[in-house]
């Protein structure tokens, strides 16, 4: 059954299209089945059942030692992609351990370039320590990522959302290193001066530009551990949770922007007219300078914003009239209060906080809570689910992980050459690829997959005839 690639928008080689094409319809009763979990991890761990047996400290004391078997093991899959020294390496449960000891690496590398010293950072060219380094495994990861673009089609790659995230990243990163290269090429033109001081920078200096996107970047990159997380019992589902709650947030973000940009343009500059007028008391001599809290359209979103979180001042919509004399120090007594001003300000702030604080939050917060219980409800459901897709997207890797993805392969080498020879047999795209195992030919994936095909309509047909004697003997 999970060989049949009916319905299936997979277009690459993989031994199970129909769980593929079960996952992409949210089929988590029938992905979460014991048969089909069955398969799945004979497919992850192969003959290494015990694996499962290992305690916490042992299964982090082999991710150690899979650091330093790494230079072996590329040199291996290079060389020998297909031999028996590589059968153990090309599993995916150690193409994962692989790919999360070169991340790490990588994270490492993040940590040092965005702690450097600042004050010892200058204008023009960048020095090609880390820089060059971390660009060889953005490199890397965005080959991994065009593949699996190519592999998977735009329509599924995109339905992904850790796939939307990784093409962010590395956006912003590319974007950073584009920033760093013109200021560079500036610095080497003669067009700009390395000894200035940073405080003396244009806002949109390059450099500076290139800084603010690469901290971005880096964020993301350390977020991206989160989906790792599916694969424990315990964590899982609350990994699951955060993903459905953060689209309920998005869901709640459509009345937040409609409600703040109301409020802003109504606030925006009701008290434009008031921006730094001083109010002095006759008597005391003490003097009130009126805020800008309300000044500004700028001004009045950051104030509602932080209301909603109650660190706006309660004396924000407070009308200071000035009564200063510039020329002589002394008091205007002519000025009269402006109450009523003050009312609607005061007014319209407090609509806002009730219907934001009390109203808007606890109605995300309910919504929250009712989809932390749904998912704790399905958590076995969920979590197999969770676990699945990190399976499969690892499945889907290549051996070797970024950056070492583009060093030259014999199993590349040997791909290009298949691609000549049999140019004419890869026309129709799968179908026509070699076997999973990556050696059979073309006659003998043919008479496999018309034996599939036979063997698939008898199972369905046993299958549709079970479900209708099922339902006969309820109804």
């Amino acid at each position: 059954m999970l060989r049949n690639r009916d319905g299936c928008k997979f277009r690459g080689q993989f031994p199970y299209p129909r769980l593929i094409t079960a996952m992409d319809h949210k089929q988590k009763k029938f992905v979460a089945h014991t048969n089909i979990q069955q398969v799945l991890e004979t497919a992850w761990l192969g003959d290494w059942i015990e694996w499962k047996s290992y305690s916490a400290p042992w299964k982090l004391a082999y991710l150690l030692m899979r650091f330093f078997m790494l230079p072996a093991m590329v040199v291996l899959g290079m060389l020998a992609p297909n031999s028996k020294w590589n059968q153990v390496n090309r599993l995916p449960i150690n193409r994962m351990f692989n790919s999360l000891v070169v991340y790490l690496v990588f994270l490492v590398l993040l940590f040092m370039h965005s702690n450097a010293d600042k004050f010892m950072a200058r204008r023009g060219v960048q020095e090609l320590s880390t820089w060059s380094l971390i660009v060889v495994f953005v490199l890397g990861h965005g080959v991994e990522k065009i593949k699996l673009r190519m592999l998977q089609g735009p329509e599924r790659f995109f339905k992904n959302l850790w796939n939307v995230f990784d093409t962010v990243k590395l956006t912003l990163f590319t974007l950073a290193f584009l920033c760093w290269a013109a200021e560079s090429a500036l610095a080497v033109a003669g067009y700009m001066s390395d000894d200035l001081d940073r405080k003396y920078w244009h806002w949109a200096e390059p450099q500076l530009v290139a800084e603010a996107l690469f901290a971005i970047a880096t964020v993301m990159a350390y977020m991206r551990l989160l989906f790792l997380c599916q694969l424990n019992y315990d964590i899982g589902p609350m990994q699951v949770s955060l993903g459905k709650v953060l689209y309920d947030f998005a869901k709640f973000a459509t009345f937040l922007v409609i409600i703040m940009a109301a409020f802003t343009c109504g606030l925006g500059t009701y008290y434009a007219y008031y921006a730094d007028m001083v109010h002095k008391d006759q008597e005391t001599g003490e003097t009130v300078r009126q805020e800008d809290s309300f000044v500004t359209v700028a001004d009045t979103f950051k104030t509602l914003f932080w209301g909603i979180f109650c660190m706006t001042s309660l004396d924000a919509p407070n009308v200071v009239v000035g009564n200063t004399v510039t020329d002589t120090g002394g008091v205007d007594t002519a000025t009269q209060p402006h109450h009523f001003t003050q009312l609607v300000g005061y007014g319209l702030f407090a609509v806002f906080e009730v219907l934001m604080v009390i109203v808007m939050m606890n109605m995300l917060v309910a919504a929250m809570s009712d989809t932390f219980q749904r998912v704790a409800d399905n958590a076995e459901y969920e979590w197999l689910f969770g676990r699945t897709q990190v399976y499969v997207s690892y499945m889907l890797l290549d051996d070797m992980p970024p950056p070492f993805n583009l060093l030259p392969t014999a199993g590349w080498l040997q791909l290009v050459a298949r691609r000549f020879v049999f140019k004419s047999r890869w026309a129709d795209g799968y179908s026509h690829t070699p076997g999973d195992n990556g050696k059979s030919g073309h006659g003998a994936d043919d008479s496999r997959t018309k034996q599939d095909a036979a063997e698939f309509q008898e199972l369905m047909t046993v299958i549709i005839k079970r479900y209708f004697t099922h339902r006969s003997q309820v109804d």
